[in-house]
């Protein structure tokens, strides 16, 4: 816990109002924040999650105007990012407990699987899988050899610093995930992936990605950070998807295209950057 007054102190916030005495838990994303919680809004206004926020303090920039959803106090800071790592390092760092493991999962000898992991039901884990702690893995999931579960996100911050991961990653039930494929911690909350979902060998998914159920992702294709992929999608061979974008339920990605918009539920794109599959057919005839 940290009180109020502690998390101005450790992070030099400016507290308004300053006069509300309380204490925090841990540190959340806008979204799932509760009231117990401390969270960050980069931007300088409130929109989108950040009006809607339900977390008892919010980091925000020192020239951010409104107010962020049901947030008893702004944070006022020149980094609401390092701020919120300064305070999750304290509160989100966890001490696992020895990992939960079904009796009828198979698992290789040569994986590894630190405290801290639960292994559903009928799991098959193949030679030199590894998984971090804070990981969860679906009843019927198979992980094929060299597939690493709970990796360190690409993050960092001023001048290259590592950005922690802490939010772990949540696999769903009935999953495979093909060798040598990589599903990357979240920051404060898991990265998830879906039920039914089918990932092909050298396939990345970021850090705080939610993919919904039944995707399919061919070999070589990924998805950067933060990005929320809907049900039923499929990334065909070497499509990749830049953070912070949205795939529309059953949507399409053509092989090799690269996505810079969030794509539309039932579209199909293609090329780079990716439009209208229609639309890159035309180009690519008048082209040649």
């Amino acid at each position: 816990m940290l009180t109020f007054v502690q998390l101005s102190e450790l992070t030099g916030a400016i507290l308004e109002p300053c006069d509300i005495q309380g204490s925090i838990a841990k540190c959340a994303t806008l979204s799932f924040a509760t009231q117990s919680d401390v969270s960050f809004c980069v931007d300088k206004s409130a929109y989108g999650a950040a009006r809607t926020t339900k977390a008892a303090v919010v980091f925000v920039p020192k020239d951010f105007s409104g107010w962020a959803g049901e947030a008893k106090i702004l944070a006022k800071v020149e980094s609401p990012y390092k701020a919120i790592i300064e305070c999750a390092k304290i509160l989100n760092k966890k001490e696992f407990a020895p990992s939960k493991i079904h009796p009828s999962a198979h698992i290789s000898p040569n994986c590894f699987v630190p405290d801290g992991v639960e292994i559903g039901e009928n799991c098959v884990l193949h030679s030199g899988v590894n998984l971090y702690p804070n990981v969860v893995v679906g009843k019927g999931t198979v992980l094929h050899s060299g597939v690493v579960i709970g990796s360190r996100g690409f993050g960092f911050y001023d001048d290259l610093v590592e950005v922690p991961h802490f939010g772990g990653v949540v696999l769903g039930e009935n999953c495979e995930i093909g060798p040598n494929s990589v599903i990357a911690a979240g920051f404060l909350e898991a990265t998830r992936l879906g039920n039914n979902c089918k990932l092909d060998s050298f396939v990345q998914i970021g850090h705080n990605c939610i993919v919904g159920d039944n995707a399919v992702f061919c070999s070589q294709s990924g998805l950067a950070g933060s990005v929320i992929a809907e049900d039923n999608i499929t990334l065909a061979g070497g499509a990749q998807v830049a953070g912070h974008l949205t795939l529309g339920k059953g949507c399409v990605i053509a092989a090799k295209a690269g996505v810079t918009k969030s794509v539309k539920p039932g579209a199909k794109v293609a090329g780079f950057p990716a439009v209208p599959i229609e639309e890159w057919r035309k180009n690519f005839v008048n082209c040649t």
